[in-house]
Parts: C-alpha cells; structure tokens; sequence
C-alpha cells in the first residue's frame, strides 16, 4: 500500500511538473512593440494591443490564421510549435533570444563576442539570436518569456556546478537595456 502511495505520488508530481506547471507558468502573448495600438485577428477572434503593450491569449499548439492589417499580414499561418507558449509578433520587430547566466565564479574568459545589430554582445553559450518570426517560441515554458522582466535564479537550469542559464527572450531595446545593466 505504502509503494502505490510513492508511486502515484511520483506520478502525480511528473504530471505536475510536465504539464501543469507549464499550464499555470507559460502565456503566449501577442506584443505590440509600437508606439501606435493595433488590431490583430487570430482565427477569426479580434485583439487590440495597446501601444507598447502585450496581451495574453489562449492558443492550442498547432496551426492558427493571422490577420493583422496595419503589417499587411492577411490570412498568413501562425504556427506554435514546438509550444503554444511565446510571442506572437505581428509588427515584425526584432527579438533577441539570449541566454543569460548566473554564476559566482569569474567565467569571463570563457564568453565570446559577438555582434547584435552593430554590438558588441558577450555570450558564453552561443551567438544571442535576432529574430523578426511572427512566432518567437518561449522554450521555458514561461520563464524567460517577455512578461518575466527579472527572471528568478530558481528558474535557470542548471548545467555544471559553474553555472546556470536561462534562455530569455527580449524585445531588441530592452535587451540592450537588460545587457547594459547586468554588464558593467
């Protein structure tokens, strides 16, 4: 008896961690980056995104239709994959995924440069990407999504005893804001 309670108590906080967390964490958020307020129609559902604003959506992993007049997108496929949660970009603005990370030894030496739209940018586990994909895909299930500004160290996965990461992503100003700030 004692055994099936450690079993189903496994089983249940696998199911906890494997889906529900993601469920309770994780958004997909249509981001209006702009200084101007937009509407965007996805599957036929209408959303106005204030001015440098995002809104949350619920969105099934899969393939979705698109309208966004102001960006001349008409009828484009939206597909979230491999998760429903990330930004969704209408606007076509530049994204920086990047991981960050978070150490108490001096790692310096082990970063490399690399350019970010004419900058400088240092990174220990590959080149920061630059996109402008109408889905960016938030791999952390919620973690390093844009609505998570300062992200906690209990959400950075662990790789050696050197250092943790997280893979963030970052509208292109606040990433060079976020850059400078936890650079100097």
């Amino acid at each position: 008896m004692v055994l099936l309670f450690v079993i189903l108590a496994f089983v249940g906080y696998g199911f906890y961690e494997l889906v529900w967390k993601a469920k309770l964490n994780g958004a997909t958020l249509i981001d209006n980056p702009t200084n101007k307020v937009i509407s965007v129609s996805i599957d036929g559902k209408g959303y106005e995104v204030p001015a440098n604003i995002y809104i949350k959506v619920n969105l099934e992993i899969g393939k979705h239709k698109i309208d966004c007049k102001a960006y001349d997108i008409s009828n484009q496929d939206l597909n979230l994959e491999p998760t429903e949660y990330g930004v969704v970009n209408p606007t076509k603005s530049k994204y920086v995924i990047y991981n960050i990370i978070y150490t108490k030894k001096d790692l310096k030496r082990e970063f490399k440069p690399y350019q970010v739209e004419g900058r400088e940018i240092f990174s220990l586990l590959g080149e920061p990407v630059l996109t402008t994909d109408l889905f960016i895909p938030d791999r952390t299930f919620g973690k390093g999504n844009i609505d998570n500004e300062e992200p906690a160290f209990e959400n950075y996965n662990r790789i050696n005893q050197d250092y943790s990461f997280l893979s963030k992503i970052f509208r292109l100003n606040d990433f060079f804001k976020f850059y400078d700030k936890n650079n100097k």
